[in-house]
């Protein structure tokens, strides 16, 4: 099991797999009887009364959209052939409209990262600034009020750097998203 989630998008041939499968009355039964214990091929046709092939089918259908899973480990059956036991498989299902949240999600993501790292840097510069600024009042008294203002002014265009970044990100995501939304909308038409 190495994923936690299936993301698949409407235009996906694996949605209507799963639509498939979760709809089916048989596959169903089997996962509720699955969701208690693990069980074998063999051990679900006789719990369900049904037919091992129709048991088999299901169950090929449910492994492959990742519903279910086989246990690492098998039995061997008294003609010395391989049992193998299915558990449900520990998975969200996630159907997203197209694949526009595969971009946007890690677009936001990226941007708060950088504006982040553009405020440490900023604000790592702000006490260097006054460092430079206070030899300077020491030396020349009298342009102290100056410097000071200097100073401030310095510090907050420095820390505001990072939300105009951030505001600058979002507002582009903004516009992706509504251009994307457009374009969508008259290919529909």
């Amino acid at each position: 099991m190495t994923k936690s989630s299936i993301l698949v998008d409407l235009d996906d041939p694996r949605t209507a797999k799963i639509a498939d499968v979760i709809s089916n009355k048989t596959s169903k039964k089997i996962l509720s009887l699955l969701t208690d214990k693990e069980m074998s091929e063999s051990d679900i046709a006789s719990q369900l009364n049904m037919p091992l092939n129709t048991i088999e089918y299901n169950i090929k259908k449910l492994e492959s959209v990742g519903l279910i899973e086989k246990i690492s480990g098998f039995l061997w059956s008294e003609k010395g052939k391989r049992i193998h036991k299915y558990k449900v498989s520990n998975k969200k299902i996630i159907i997203s409209p197209k694949s526009l949240t595969k971009g946007i999600i890690p677009a936001i993501l990226g941007s708060t990262l950088i504006t982040l790292i553009i405020k440490i840097i900023a604000d790592r510069q702000i006490p260097l600034l006054s460092k430079a600024q206070d030899s300077t009042i020491v030396i020349e008294s009298s342009k102290v009020a100056q410097d000071t203002l200097v100073t401030a002014s310095s510090s907050a265009a420095t820390s505001n750097v990072a939300a105009w970044f951030f505001l600058g990100a979002l507002t582009t995501i903004l516009i992706f998203i509504l251009w994307s939304w457009k374009e969508n909308s008259s290919e529909r038409r």
